[in-house]
C-alpha cells in the first residue's frame, strides 16, 4: 500500500512534537508534557495501531509513556518527518510505501477509517436546496419597531443604519 504520507498514521503525542519542532519553547514543553500524560484507552489503540505500521527498522516502545521527547525525534526522524539539528518538520514528506498483514479486525477499522476521511458524492440535489434570495420572518421591520436582534432598541438605531 502507497500513502501519502506518515502523518494519518500517527498517535496523538507523536503528532504534537511534530507540529511542535521549531515552535516557541512554551509550544514544546507543552508537547513534551503530553508524552507523559496517562494514556486513555483510543490512545492506546491509536498507538498500537501505529507499531503495526511503523518500520521494522524503528524501535517503536510498547506505550507512549515509555518515550521521551529524543527517542520521539528519532522516531520522525526515521520516518522522514523531521530533518536537521535543531529538528525542524520536512515541508513534503515522501510517500511511503507500508506491508501489511491485517486480520479482519484490523481491515474493518481501516474501512472505517478510510469512509470518515471519504465525503462521497452529495445526497442532495440542489434543485431540492431553498432558494439563497428567499425572505423569511414576514414583513420589513419599521424605522421605529424594535430590532428583531433582540436588543431592545429601535430598529433605525441598531442594525438599521
Amino acid at each position: 500500500m502507497v500513502d501519502a504520507g506518515w502523518n494519518l498514521w500517527l498517535p496523538g503525542p507523536l503528532r504534537e512534537i511534530l507540529d511542535a519542532l521549531g515552535a516557541s519553547e512554551g509550544v514544546r514543553r507543552r508537547a513534551a508534557r503530553s508524552l507523559d500524560a496517562p494514556a486513555a484507552p483510543a490512545l492506546l489503540a491509536e498507538w498500537e495501531r501505529f507499531r503495526l505500521v511503523a518500520p521494522s527498522r524503528l524501535d517503536v516502545p510498547g506505550t507512549p509513556s515509555e518515550l521521551d521527547v529524543e527517542q520521539a525525534v528519532a522516531l520522525l526522524e526515521g520516518l522522514g518527518l523531521a530533518i536537521g539539528d535543531p529538528p525542524r518538520p520536512v515541508a513534503q514528506p515522501h510517500p511511503v510505501e507500508t506491508v501489511l498483514t491485517l486480520d479482519h479486525e484490523d481491515v474493518s477499522d481501516l474501512e472505517r477509517l478510510r469512509a470518515a476521511t471519504d465525503v462521497g458524492p452529495i445526497a442532495t440535489p440542489t434543485s431540492d436546496l431553498p432558494d439563497p434570495t428567499a425572505r423569511f420572518g414576514g414583513e420589513k421591520t419599521g424605522r421605529n419597531d424594535p430590532c428583531p436582534c433582540g436588543s431592545g432598541r429601535k430598529f433605525k438605531k441598531c442594525h438599521g443604519v
